[in-house]
């Protein structure tokens, strides 16, 4: 644990030095969890009848089961596009201005292999509930709704699916290093794995500690988004955008933009800090300094 502490500190003592980092660390932090915050804070809870006709919408449409490929689709392409962004985000927070295509590539390869369990995690939380659904929103009223029914039945899945992601993350963590070093997929999918079984209890320190982390960060955004937006979508219900309400969605703005680069510092934190828990040289220049001398 003291290893661990030693490589937090340092790593975080560089990321308040060099606040360049925040920018693509922002980048990952919207693309990975970030943007859940904002709709958590800004959009209402889906009802029960609201989900009950969704549900019957997709099933008893003339459309189905192409209606159902077509959302397919759209979440692959989504989430290819997310992997993308989130290797170039990457590849700038390992690298900086000296990150190069070929390492976005790789580190968007390295983003797809280790996305594929998690990804099959998903579908199967995702098969999971749509079946318990189906039984659950058909039966007799109980204490709980159906919805939460649901989600407790589908829990152990979706526990399992956070936890194939959490160690998704840590593979890709570790082979992102030796990707950006010029090293083929294959070969940093092995020597990442290497690294992570040579670092041990300090690796798993890394991913517990960053897993919580994230969440209490997720959780604090969220909670504060959703606590100044409640007045503004009551005015904006009653009368519309004003001038008044205008600039209260600019501070809204402001606010949230401020919580992404808050992200993106920790998101630069837990790349600078896999990077000493894993023993793997540091590959960003070091910051230039201008020294002005009078005569």
């Amino acid at each position: 644990m003291h290893r661990w502490w030693a490589a937090s500190r340092s790593a975080a003592g560089i990321v308040a030095d060099r606040p360049v980092l925040w920018l693509p660390g922002a980048l990952a932090w919207v693309v990975g969890t970030g943007w859940l915050a904002l709709i958590i804070g800004v959009a209402r809870p889906p009802t029960t009848a609201g989900l009950t006709f969704l549900g019957a919408g997709i099933f008893a449409s003339g459309a189905w089961p192409w209606n159902a490929v077509a959302i397919g689709l759209a979440v692959l392409i989504v989430t290819l596009i997310t992997i993308g962004l989130a290797a170039v985000a990457e590849a700038a927070l390992l690298r900086g201005r000296q990150a190069t295509p070929a390492d976005v590539r790789r580190l968007f390869a390295l983003g797809v292999i280790c996305a594929a369990p998690v990804a099959a995690g998903v579908l199967l939380t995702a098969a999971v509930a749509v079946m318990v659904a189906r039984v659950e929103f058909n039966a007799p009223r109980e204490a709980l709704d159906p919805v939460a029914r649901t989600a407790l039945r589908a829990a152990p899945v979706l526990l399992a699916t956070i936890v194939a992601w959490q160690a998704a993350s840590a593979v890709n963590a570790a082979a992102a290093r030796h990707a950006v070093a010029g090293a083929p997929v294959d070969a940093s999918l092995r020597r990442g794995l290497l690294d992570l079984r040579v670092a041990g209890a300090v690796a798993f320190a890394q991913a517990s500690v960053l897993l919580l982390a994230r969440v209490a960060y997720l959780a604090l955004a969220a909670v504060l988004l959703r606590v100044l937006w409640a007045p503004i979508g009551q005015r904006v219900e009653l009368a519309g955008i004003d001038p008044g309400v205008a600039l209260l969605l600019v501070g809204f703005v402001a606010i949230w933009l401020c919580l992404v680069l808050g992200g993106g510092a920790l998101c630069a934190w837990s790349s600078l800090t896999w990077t000493r828990v894993l023993g793997v040289p540091d590959r960003l220049p070091e910051p230039t300094t201008r020294r002005s001398a009078r005569s």
